[in-house]
């Protein structure tokens, strides 16, 4: 929104090139880059092309909050969230909770969520709650008490499953259609608070997960969600682009057998 730090210093063609080339079938588009795409001049129907020409079959937007408070603000980035799926034609919008404790109740969170995939649904997109430690949604059994439109689903990430407090054990008792984007990722021991920590994360095969673990617990559910990779790092943002994206493919396909 305005004020805040531009999505990426490389342009979308730039960058979603760089991602058909290292393997990647699959973009999330995050709802600013959007509003950033619009202000540079770019039309949706360019941007889709852009999106059809680097090849990615898999389109989300991300990353929505506040969708739990009545505000204008919130409703402003619902509506930028909503016009990048149509123009990407994505089907699954990700969302956050509470990770600033607010104290709302459960049965607010969960008739705001309700009202959220109503809304959704007007799109044709699936609402994906992603599972974060220090939200009001830190687990599985919590986020299950949301899952009850058609079009709720889970983001599910596996640095918030390791440094949080649901098992493996759990994730294979998912109903698969709930499963909507898994998100792999590592790490090493956790350095300071988990907002903080979630900062420094690695390539996978570099820290401490089980990841390969963490993909057959999910794929024996029967989903077929797609692997994504979503590594929060500095030195790797440093990167030249096309090294980032060829080095984050390899390291998660090295190491994950689906």
């Amino acid at each position: 929104m305005p004020g805040s730090v531009p999505a990426s210093r490389h342009s979308l063609e730039v960058r979603l090139r760089a991602l058909s080339s290292a393997g990647y079938q699959g973009y999330w588009f995050h709802f600013r880059d959007y509003l950033e795409q619009k202000a540079a001049g770019l039309t949706d129907g360019e941007i889709k092309s852009l999106f059809d020409a680097a090849g990615m079959e898999h389109r989300g937007v991300e990353f929505l909050t506040d969708w739990f408070l009545d505000t204008s603000d919130a409703r402003q980035m619902e509506d930028a969230a909503f016009a990048a799926a149509r123009a990407i034609g994505a089907d699954v919008l990700s969302v956050g909770a509470d990770f600033q404790g607010k104290g709302l109740s459960r049965s607010h969170m969960v008739g705001t969520f309700e009202a959220l995939c109503a809304r959704a649904a007007e799109h044709r997109l699936s609402v994906g709650l992603e599972i974060v430690p220090w939200s009001n949604v830190p687990d599985l059994k919590t986020a299950l008490d949301l899952m009850g439109p058609v079009n709720a689903g889970l983001v599910i990430d596996a640095w918030h499953v390791f440094r949080g407090s649901t098992t493996l054990d759990e994730l294979e008792t998912l109903p698969k259609e709930k499963i909507l984007c898994i998100q792999v990722n590592d790490a090493g021991p956790q350095v300071g608070s988990l907002p903080e920590d979630t900062q420094r994360r690695l390539l996978c095969g570099e820290g401490e997960f089980d990841l390969p673990a963490f993909v057959r617990s999910l794929r024996k559910t029967g989903s077929e969600a797609p692997l994504s990779v979503e590594i929060i790092s500095p030195e790797l943002a440093a990167m030249p682009l096309e090294d980032a994206a060829r080095t984050t493919f390899d390291s998660a396909a090295s190491l994950i057998v689906i």
